[in-house]
């Protein structure tokens, strides 16, 4: 129950302090960066070296994968019945392939199933985060004609991005040097990433008018929300994943976009205004259908 209370809290001490003026337009960029280059590496330092690799774990890896590559598919079907032009068809893409498996997906996995099962979510968030990097950047520079889309370029934004720089550090260097010296710090900082992230979306969060992109902001939700979860739900089942891992993998693709598919979009200039329409639409709801996959999940898995 605590958990839940402090998602709520977070979230509408963040709405409300944006609202009423305390803050300063613009604030939740000083926390954003906070989050990226200091609670997601210090979660990735806290959670992935305990990890040991099973064949269960195959599908938390890939379902960002397979969530983007749906919403790729979704993406060219509604091209031409939406009338996307080639910026709107790449935004669209970008925030509907990307879920947000840490910004949300850590405190609901955390209030739902117990904080030990963040290191499954670990993985699935660190394939999100490789997805971002290099698909999603390429479809936007791609799009916005901004800037080249070149191995080298792509190559360069990965090592600059200190979130998979720790992967690779929480990856390889356990094999060889104890991290129980460094765990503690983590955990510290780790622990700012849930609070600080729903306030994140609380002091960001604004729905404008949304009746000339309902149908595309209302199609991201149906894909967000309902069927990527199904899909990774009957993958799971197929290849006969572990319980937990299928609860957490279907969870995390249940989730809504992630922050930053919106905030690259808006620094290339594609479609800010239905991006965010997106984001915010699906991260609101998902707070709803997050607890009906709960039950879903209790009865089927």
């Amino acid at each position: 129950m605590s958990n839940f209370i402090l998602i709520g809290v977070c979230f509408l001490a963040g709405f409300l302090l944006r609202k009423s003026g305390v803050l300063p337009k613009g604030s939740h960029q000083g926390i954003n960066v906070w989050i990226i280059y200091v609670a997601l590496p210090a979660a990735t330092l806290k959670y992935l070296p305990g990890i040991k690799w099973s064949n269960d774990l195959l599908i938390p890896l890939v379902t960002p994968l397979i969530c983007w590559f749906g919403a790729w598919i979704l993406s060219e079907l509604l091209a031409k019945p939406f009338h996307f032009e080639k910026k709107t068809k790449a935004a669209f893409l970008i925030v509907t392939g990307l879920g947000n498996t840490s910004f949300i997906g850590f405190p609901l996995i955390s209030a739902y199933y117990g904080e030990n099962n963040l290191s499954i979510a670990a993985v699935t968030d660190q394939m999100t985060f490789f997805i971002l990097a290099v698909f999603a950047s390429v479809v936007a520079m791609k799009a916005s004609g901004k800037a080249k889309a070149d191995f080298k370029t792509i190559s360069l934004k990965l090592l600059k991005f200190p979130p998979f720089l720790v992967i690779i550090i929480a990856l390889v260097l356990p094999h060889f040097v104890s991290f129980e010296s460094v765990t503690p710090l983590a955990s510290t900082l780790a622990a700012t990433l849930s609070p600080l992230a729903l306030f994140s979306v609380g002091l960001q969060f604004e729905l404008g008018k949304m009746k000339d992109v309902l149908k595309p902001v209302l199609a991201a939700s149906v894909y967000k929300l309902i069927l990527s979860p199904l899909i990774i739900l009957g993958l799971a089942f197929a290849f006969q994943t572990g319980e937990m891992q299928t609860k957490i993998a279907v969870f995390e693709a249940s989730m809504g976009t992630m922050i930053s598919a919106g905030i690259l979009n808006d620094q290339f200039g594609l479609n800010p205004r239905l991006s965010n329409l997106i984001v915010f639409m699906t991260i609101l709801l998902s707070f709803i259908t997050s607890g009906i996959w709960y039950l879903v999940l209790e009865v089927l898995v």
